[in-house]
């Protein structure tokens, strides 16, 4: 899901939109068991956005807008405004849905292909989509842990990436990538992803969700630099790392207080055993509430990881220069700090062929930083 657009209802602008039925579309249900309560429709207008208040009269309900771009996302919401349904509406189009409120994957939908095969696929897989969207719920809400959101994220997004990489024709994959896949954090991969798309499945208005990201991405330099390490160090003193003191740089920013922490450092620790400091200096740059924590997970780690604490987790003017929204995030960087890839796990093969192009060709072979998720 896009997350990194915030909704903010009070701006919104209500339209009456009416016409004839080739200059608008229409949305028509029959859904048992709403309790007389209304869903509720929100597109893209010119203007701002439309709302609609779809009241229903015996569960019916109907209703017509108009689209002013070609695959106009129409979202639903219940009446507690929790997303219900995304549609993608063209002029002349309808979509008819029949089914219980009460059981929404068992909604049966009538209209163009696109929303009938959407739908299939998020019925097909509802446990899938449901804990994914409940658990980054939970998780912006304080009630989930970050490693079950990952776990759950990380089912999702294979699920669509399967989709995609099967059917570059389609223009569901179009929807997939811009409106279910695509984060701050791994917006290179989709990009690589609509790249394989064919022409006629890239759909205008998700192409322009890519592009706003794409110049978020490029006009802001600091994304492509390491964050100035001055920090902590595990003698509680500040410490600088200078990229220029190796050839390349692997930074890991984490937080101890994870279950997953320690298969973190495991892995972080092979690279740190496997070169020398004047190669590849290995740092781990932590976030965690307080140093007691911190110091409980590193004080008998006898690695060669550079060690620092940083406070204020998730409120860092680096996290949020950087876009971290969840950890762990390694960067592996050359020697003037310029990042090369950006990753959530290791082992990566690109963190690997970037760095063994650093050390054995002293260059880099990529025009343009890889972020992935």
């Amino acid at each position: 899901m896009n997350r990194y657009i915030a909704p903010i209802l009070l701006t919104l602008l209500l339209v009456v939109a009416c016409g004839k039925e080739d200059d608008s579309f229409v949305i028509k249900g029959k859904l048992n068991n709403l309790g007389g309560h209304p869903l509720y429709a929100i597109y893209e207008h010119p203007d701002g956005f439309a709302i609609d208040t779809l009241m229903p009269e015996n569960g019916k309900f109907e209703m017509r807008g108009v689209a002013h771009n070609a695959y106009t996302p129409v979202q639903l919401y219940d009446y507690a405004w929790q997303p219900y349904m995304r549609l993608y509406m063209n002029n002349g189009e309808r979509v008819e849905l029949e089914g219980d409120a009460q059981a929404k994957y068992e909604i049966k939908m009538k209209g163009p292909h696109i929303n009938r095969d959407l739908w299939k696929l998020i019925c097909k897989n509802n446990d899938i989509f449901t804990a994914a969207y409940t658990s980054g719920y939970n998780l912006e809400r304080g009630m989930e842990k970050e490693d079950t959101y990952n776990l759950h994220t990380a089912r999702l997004d294979s699920l669509l990436i399967n989709y995609i990489e099967h059917h570059h024709n389609n223009k569901l994959s179009s929807v997939l990538i811009g409106d279910y896949l695509l984060r701050y954090d791994n917006f290179a991969f989709c990009d690589s992803l609509w790249q394989e798309l064919s022409n006629d499945a890239q759909l205008p208005v998700i192409a322009t969700t890519m592009n706003r990201l794409r110049d978020e991405l490029r006009f802001n330099g600091d994304n492509n630099k390491l964050p100035h390490l001055r920090y902590l160090n595990d003698k509680d003193s500040l410490h600088f790392v200078n990229p220029r003191n190796s050839k390349a740089t692997l930074l890991c920013i984490w937080t101890a207080d994870n279950r997953q922490a320690s298969s973190w450092r495991k892995e972080l620790a092979q690279y740190a055993e496997q070169y020398d400091k004047e190669k590849l200096q290995v740092v781990a740059l932590s976030f965690d509430r307080d140093t007691a924590i911190w110091h409980q997970a590193i004080d008998n780690d006898t690695t060669a990881i550079v060690d620092m604490w940083g406070d204020a987790i998730y409120t860092s003017k680096q996290l949020k220069k950087h876009n971290v929204t969840r950890m762990p995030v390694y960067m592996l960087a050359d020697s003037v700090g310029n990042i090369l890839v950006r990753t959530s796990s290791l082992p990566d093969s690109d963190v690997d062929t970037q760095l063994d192009s650093l050390l054995t060709r002293n260059k880099y072979s990529i025009e343009h930083p890889i972020f992935k998720p």
